[in-house]
């Protein structure tokens, strides 16, 4: 578990204390430092306009990621091999609701969390979704992106734009709340790589991970996507 993991948990954790005592006690002052500490939390992992008010943040519900994490079986950085020396592992996984409050943060102007800039990247990049709670032993799916469009664009496809998001990604995730997707990119040594050199990866990440909604006599999730289009 990464560091990022451990954080976090701890602040949920923490803040679950907090409401637990507030409910009990009924304070004004117990209510007053739970409503504090829900707005540190928020500002802290799920960046929008700084106010902690929720303007321009995706609604979610906070206690659906409660000590969430993605799916087990993740593939290690050490199975880099010959043929594909540029694996470095996936990235700490991020929630929709993170994700989408970046981009609005980047549409106005404002700096992005480092930790979410791979996720607004554009060109061939590989991706991996697990429903927080729900995929417990294996990923949903493991995906790529093509062109000009980024990780960001085609999560947001899978979960509010049916015609073009693969039809068995967007049942699965549509009746969620954006704190219950979690995505993660692949970290990958080369930048703007042919998509032909992506799908090596995709491919390569699907038959190691065997995501749930992996057929491997299919083509990629994606190229199926246009093709239907």
């Amino acid at each position: 578990m990464s560091y990022l993991s451990e954080r976090l948990d701890a602040l949920v954790e923490e803040a679950a204390q907090i409401a637990g005592h507030g409910a009990a006690c009924g304070c004004a002052r117990c209510r007053q430092q739970q409503s504090f500490r829900a707005v540190e939390i928020r500002r802290r992992h799920f960046p929008g306009c700084g106010c902690g008010c929720g303007c321009g943040e995706a609604s979610f519900d906070e206690t659906a990621v409660r000590r969430a994490r993605p799916a087990r079986r993740q593939t290690s950085t050490r199975a880099a091999g010959l043929q594909l020396p540029g694996w470095r592992g996936w990235t700490a996984p991020v929630s929709l609701a993170a994700i989408d409050a970046a981009r609005a943060a980047a549409s106005r102007g404002e700096p992005v969390d480092s930790l979410l800039r791979p996720f607004l990247a554009t060109g061939p990049q590989v991706y991996r979704i697990t429903r927080a709670g729900i995929d417990r032993n294996r990923p949903l799916s493991i995906g790529m992106t093509k062109a000009n469009s980024s990780i960001a664009q085609r999560i947001i496809e899978h979960y509010r734009q049916p015609s073009r998001a693969d039809p068995r990604v967007n049942a699965a995730i549509r009746n969620l709340q954006p704190g219950q997707v979690l995505v993660q990119a692949a970290r990958l040594t080369r930048q703007g790589m042919h998509p032909r050199r992506a799908r090596n990866y995709e491919g390569w990440l699907q038959d190691r991970e065997r995501p749930l909604l992996y057929d491997p006599n299919s083509t990629t999730f994606d190229e199926a996507g246009l093709i239907r289009n």
